[in-house]
């Protein structure tokens, strides 16, 4: 069995992958070593099932951690192979939201780094706590579902009277311009709204770029209903049907492991 263990900025996830199929996945805030040995026997994973370990995010060098020998995977390498591996695909556009947002093409079996943004979770999460006081997740989506764009946002329609070529009148013409108070609701609403918008005209920029047309998100921020809203709606577009993966959140990690475990062989 491989460990793959990814040290992000916000958590550190873990998966546990047997005969390149997953086995087990957990996640938690910390990146301290105690605390994730402590976190592998309450997950009831024994070091002695662990033929190898895979690790990314971590300034860590190839060695051995808890025993074990320890592969650095590098954080494209992981996310491709992730996201590939999750949507059952060969070639696709991979697009990790997490606290920013990274963008991999992966085809042949070989990941590439092909653009990214500052613009992520760890923006949601930012910006809610400043304006309506509030950064856990799901008391943020379930403010948002209360609010309306219209108190925060300008259409297409409303700057230009219609639609601009492929973007409709009911388009996003900009983000927060309206500038009377509006409730907290609306805010949360709003920054998540454009989270997702601004992750999917990157991803579509992305995708031209490199000729991919499947288009695959993951990460945590997919948690966000409103950004995966969003995201289906901007790529309408384009005539994109963008893919989340079941398991969107343990994607790097998992990725780790089966980029260590030649799953695509």
């Amino acid at each position: 069995m491989i460990l793959g263990i990814d040290f992000g900025i916000s958590t550190t996830d873990v998966v546990l992958l047997d005969n390149c199929r997953l086995h087990k996945f957990f996640s938690l805030e910390s990146k301290s070593l105690p605390a994730l040995k402590k976190a592998l026997a309450k997950n009831k994973i024994g070091m002695d099932k662990v033929d190898r370990i895979a690790v990314t995010g971590a300034k860590l060098s190839r060695g051995k951690l808890f025993g074990k020998p320890v592969s650095v995977v590098s954080e494209v390498n992981a996310i491709g192979f992730g996201g590939a591996f999750l949507s059952k695909s060969k070639n696709c556009l991979v697009v990790s939201m997490g606290t920013g947002t990274c963008v991999v093409s992966f085809s042949r079996g070989r990941a590439k780094h092909v653009g990214g943004t500052g613009v992520g979770g760890g923006t949601i999460l930012g910006l809610s706590k400043r304006l309506v006081g509030v950064s856990d997740v799901g008391k943020l989506s379930k403010l948002a579902s209360k609010g309306s764009l219209r108190k925060t946002n300008l259409t297409v329609g409303d700057a230009v009277g219609g639609s601009v070529g492929l973007v409709p009148a009911s388009a996003t013409a900009s983000n927060f311009a309206k500038l009377n108070v509006v409730a907290k609701a609306d805010l949360a609403l709003a920054v998540q709204n454009m989270v997702g918008e601004v992750v999917a005209v990157v991803a579509a920029l992305a995708a031209k770029g490199s000729g991919q047309k499947k288009m695959v998100f993951v990460g945590k921020t997919a948690d966000f209903l409103v950004v995966r809203q969003a995201i289906r709606q901007v790529l309408s577009y384009y005539g994109v049907s963008p893919t989340f993966p079941k398991g969107w959140g343990q994607a790097t990690a998992l990725g780790a492991a089966v980029f260590q475990a030649n799953c695509f062989k």
